[in-house]
Parts: C-alpha cells; sequence; structure tokens
C-alpha cells in the first residue's frame, strides 16, 4: 500500500499586469492568489479547507481507503510494521489509521500545526515512539503563532 496526505483547499488565481507581479516584494511568498480572496485566513481560510488520507494499492492505483481530515494534511504520512499509519494536520491533530481498513483508532491534539515528519521509532526500553513536529508557521498558511516543539506518544502493546 501507498499512504499519502492531500490538500483540499480551493482558490482563485487569475493573470495579473505586470506592476501588480513586480509589487511583491522579492523574498516576500505570492501563491497567485486573487487579491481580493486571499491572502490567508480570510475568505479561503480554514472554514474552506479540509485534508485527505489515502491508502492506495500500489500495483493498481486502486484506492484502497480514505479519511477526510478537517485541515490540510501536510505532515508525513508513516506506516509501521505494526500494521499503523500515522500522520497529522495543519490544525494540530495527530491520527493513528488501522493501516488494512482505514478505521480511526485514534487522535491526539498535539498544540499546533503538524507539518513535518512523523517519526515512529523503538526507545531504549523496547517500547514504540511516535515523535510529532508541531508548531509549523508559514505564511501561506493560516495556522496559529505557536512555539514549535516535538511531542513523543507512547504506544502501548
Amino acid at each position: 500500500m501507498i499512504y499519502t496526505g492531500a490538500v483540499d483547499w480551493c482558490t482563485t488565481v487569475k493573470l495579473a499586469l505586470d506592476a501588480k507581479i513586480n509589487a511583491v516584494d522579492k523574498g516576500e511568498p505570492w501563491s497567485g492568489m486573487d487579491d481580493e480572496k486571499a491572502p490567508f485566513g480570510r475568505q479561503d481560510g480554514p472554514d474552506k479547507w479540509a485534508g485527505w488520507v489515502h491508502a492506495s494499492d500500489a500495483d493498481t492505483g486502486k484506492v484502497s481507503w480514505r479519511f477526510k481530515a478537517p485541515a490540510p494534511i501536510l505532515a508525513g504520512v508513516t506506516a509501521t510494521a505494526g500494521g499503523l499509519v500515522f500522520t497529522g494536520d495543519v490544525a494540530g491533530h495527530v491520527y493513528a489509521f488501522n493501516a488494512v481498513s482505514g478505521a480511526r483508532l485514534w487522535q491526539a491534539d498535539a498544540g499546533g500545526a503538524v507539518g513535518g515528519g512523523v517519526i515512529s521509532y523503538t526507545a531504549p526500553s523496547g517500547a514504540q515512539r511516535i515523535a510529532v513536529a508541531t508548531g509549523m508557521i508559514s505564511p501561506l498558511w493560516p495556522t496559529p503563532t505557536v512555539n514549535a516543539r516535538l511531542v513523543v506518544y507512547g504506544l502501548k502493546k
């Protein structure tokens, strides 16, 4: 199986006059959005977005299951040998799914947007841990400004 995260966020992009394009300062973000509908957190903000996790058969491309999250999935999607899939969204939710059925087994609030890797590792005690980087801040995503941190969860056998 191939597990992927996705963004479901529509906007309007239109051609602009050269003067308008040149008005963007060097180094400043520009997404191509129509100025009347952007930048972020207004008409096109969190009330108009979602995210998806898809599980697809690597040979056929057939979607086995999918999950619609309330916010874009920008985090890594990590599958484990134990049959679990972990990811997070920019609203700060961390999820665990059954890798085969897609059933949501667990969800937690990480306290900040999850936009980086989701790492599974074995602690010195032999217990499995899941580490998630939270607090992603970007001028392109209307996420709350919080301190970045690493949140580690422990799995029970």
